[in-house]
């Protein structure tokens, strides 16, 4: 995949995360049956809180960004100075929103795929392993395995800095090509493609939930049960 340089407003950011919002909340509702702390419930809940926060830290920039009290007291010596800072910073923020985005919702989609295996006794040590057994113990379409590799090597990118650091690589996902190349950076990461991901992972996600035996299972506890922020010295 080339990479394609794009400038995208905040307003148009917030309109991404909406749609990716709209789409994961209509998948929610049309399996929403389960216990509050039942694993699927809460996968979903989670996932849509983290989308929601997305949504209004980028709508606060896109109706105060750059009148913040701090930046107003910076004194800049020129027009041409100011703008440099101004665009670079909101590049830098919504970078940071959409890191942090990723990393929240591939926590998220770990820790439901591990406790679902976990409850099949599929379990390993191993992510790429562990859903390889559940999509062919659950015999759900491959493809998603293919999705997995895409994804756990983004995310693997993506902790060293954006580069890849291993032998370049190619994955090939819904007849695109997916370049990972050494030492360079990852050509197709953008909020797009985040948006994609997400999307992908709901997919995934409903295709688990709905297989044959996971379907009629009435109650899978999701591994948070019980623990609380409240510490007795």
């Amino acid at each position: 995949m080339e990479l394609k340089h794009k400038l995208t407003s905040t307003p148009e950011l917030f309109e991404i995360y909406k749609s990716v919002y709209i789409k994961i909340s209509t998948s929610f509702y049309s399996i929403n049956r389960y216990q509050d702390n039942d694993c699927r419930t809460q996968f979903y809940n989670r996932l849509i809180s983290d989308v929601e926060t997305t949504m209004l830290l980028v709508e606060l920039l896109a109706t105060y960004y750059p009148h913040i009290p701090s930046i107003e007291k910076i004194e800049f010596k020129s027009n041409e100075d100011m703008a440099y800072f101004l665009n670079l910073k909101l590049s830098t923020v919504t970078s940071s929103i959409r890191e942090s985005l990723f990393q929240r919702v591939f926590l998220r989609f770990e820790g439901f795929v591990r406790t679902i295996a976990k409850y099949q006794s599929l379990e390993n040590h191993k992510l790429l392993v562990t859903i390889e057994k559940l999509i062919e113990h659950l015999d759900i379409n491959t493809k998603f395995l293919e999705f997995s590799k895409l994804l756990l090597y983004t995310r693997n990118t993506i902790h060293f800095e954006g580069f890849q650091t291993n032998s370049s690589t190619s994955i090939h996902y819904n007849g695109i090509e997916y370049q990972f190349i050494k030492d360079k950076p990852l050509a197709f990461y953008n909020t797009e493609f985040l948006s994609f991901l997400i999307t992908e992972i709901d997919c995934f996600t409903l295709a688990i939930i709905n297989s044959q035996l996971i379907n009629k299972i009435n109650f899978i506890e999701h591994i948070s049960t019980g623990i609380t922020h409240n510490f007795v010295d």
